[in-house]
């Protein structure tokens, strides 16, 4: 069991040093063993091929991902009656938790397109649950279409998580929960500041 935990944690890290440089397509069985520095038969004893490596990987992340949302959903629940200016909403604490404990793996996984839409769902469900939901203008409930309303919501958090993990300097976990929390209070004039920043001309 050693072993085998050994050789894994050896191919996991070759194989996000080789995603940050070849991406996957150009990935090769051959790439992550020399990498690696074990043999192929060694890596087949694992896996298939690369794309068996990949999914083990994903299936690895949503999993883990859905089990600590789904072994605290009693206490998210509960938290959502409770209003507290500032506080942080504990499903994100958990999401950006998780997503710290296991950076560099979903990082790469994230360059994959089908990645980022397992994501989204596992955000979606999040979002219909309502654990990441608050009472916003009632002027304009039920003005825009509920599918465009989801995907504006799933989208802006996955495209922030995203570029978080783009950074070469990162934020701490604690400062992009901050980001993520203000966001959702803040109209696109609020975020950017457009009248301090730009006044009110258009420049070419």
């Amino acid at each position: 069991m050693r072993r085998n935990t050994k050789t894994s944690a050896k191919i996991k890290k070759a194989f996000i040093n080789l995603m940050k440089v070849k991406g996957f397509e150009s990935l090769t069985v051959r790439d992550i063993t020399s990498t690696a520095k074990i043999n192929r038969s060694t890596f087949y004893a694992h896996y298939n091929d690369k794309y068996d490596l990949l999914k083990s990987y994903e299936n690895s992340v949503l999993k883990s991902l859905s089990q600590t949302l789904n072994n605290n959903l009693n206490s998210l629940t509960k938290s959502q009656n409770i209003k507290v200016d500032d506080e942080s909403y504990p499903v994100i604490n958990l999401i950006i938790g998780y997503i710290e404990s296991e950076f560099d793996l979903i990082k790469v996984l994230l360059t994959i397109s089908s990645f980022g839409e397992k994501i989204k769902n596992i955000l979606r469900q999040i979002i219909i649950k309502g654990l990441y939901l608050d009472k916003g203008n009632n002027k304009t409930v039920g003005t825009i279409p509920n599918d465009y309303a989801y995907e504006i919501i799933v989208s802006g958090l996955l495209s922030t998580i995203t570029y978080w993990l783009s950074k070469d300097h990162p934020e701490n976990k604690d400062t992009i929960i901050d980001i993520i929390l203000k966001s959702r209070y803040l109209s696109p004039y609020d975020l950017l500041g457009v009248d301090d920043q730009f006044g009110n001309t258009i420049r070419v």
